[in-house]
C-alpha cells in the first residue's frame, strides 16, 4: 500500500484502520483477557488453556492472519492519520483529549503488546519450559514489571473503549450529538470493564 494511495483514499484508510481495531484485535484482546483471567483459578487451570492454544494446528498462520499483520497494519495505518490531522490541546474539550489519549496509548499498546508477545515466547524457547503461569508470576512479582504491565493494560483498555465510539462515529452508527455522547460513555465503560478483568487477571498471577 503505497504512500500516494494512502493519501488518495484517506477516509477508506480511516475506515479500515477502526474496522481492523475491531475485527480482528477487539475480540482477540477480549479472548486474550478472559485466558489470563483463569490465573485468579489457579496455575492448572491457567496452563491447560494456553496448552490447548498452543497446540491448535497452523498456529503460526493464525496468529499471523489474525493477530501480528492486523495490529501492525492498524499501528502503521494509525500514525499515518495521526499526521493527517490536528487536535488543539490547551481547549478544554473531552474529545480533544479523547483524542491525545486515543493516539498515546496507540503507541504504548504497540511496544507492550511487542514486548510482552516476544518476551513469553522466547522464554518459553530459551528454557523449553511450559508453565508459563509460573513464569509470569515471577516475572511480575518486580514491582517495576508489575507497574509496566498495569500500564499496557489500562492501555490496551482505554484504546479498545475509546476506539468502539471512534468506529461507531466513523461507521455512522451515531448519527447525531446525543447517540454520539452515549456511544462515548459506553466506550470508556467497556474500557473500565476491560481494565478491571486486566488488572485481576495480573494480581492473579502473585496473590
Amino acid at each position: 500500500m503505497s504512500i500516494n494511495f494512502v493519501a488518495r483514499n484517506y477516509y477508506f484508510v480511516k475506515r479500515l484502520h477502526s474496522l481492523l481495531g475491531i475485527i480482528p484485535l477487539s475480540l482477540f484482546m477480549l479472548e486474550h483477557f478472559m485466558v489470563n483471567s483463569l490465573s485468579t483459578v489457579g496455575s492448572g487451570a491457567f496452563n491447560a488453556v494456553v496448552t490447548v492454544f498452543r497446540n491448535l494446528p497452523y498456529l503460526i498462520f493464525i496468529e499471523l492472519a489474525f493477530i501480528i499483520l492486523p495490529l501492525y497494519l492498524h499501528g502503521i495505518l494509525g500514525l499515518w492519520i495521526v499526521t493527517q490531522g490536528s487536535v488543539e490541546a490547551r481547549v478544554p474539550y473531552t474529545r480533544n483529549w479523547l483524542y491525545l489519549l486515543q493516539r498515546a496509548t496507540g503507541l504504548i499498546v504497540i511496544v507492550f503488546v511487542t514486548y510482552h508477545v516476544g518476551y513469553t515466547r522466547v522464554y518459553s524457547l530459551i528454557t523449553g519450559k511450559e508453565d508459563l503461569f509460573a513464569m509470569m508470576s515471577t516475572y511480575l512479582s518486580n514491582p517495576i514489571t508489575l507497574a509496566f504491565y498495569i500500564l499496557g493494560v489500562a492501555s490496551v483498555s482505554f484504546h479498545l473503549g475509546n476506539g468502539l465510539f471512534n468506529f461507531a462515529y466513523k461507521w455512522g452508527i451515531t448519527v447525531n450529538e446525543k447517540s454520539q455522547t452515549w456511544g462515548m460513555v459506553v466506550g470508556l465503560l467497556v474500557g473500565l470493564l476491560f481494565f478491571v478483568i486486566g488488572l485481576r487477571a495480573l494480581l492473579g498471577f502473585i496473590i
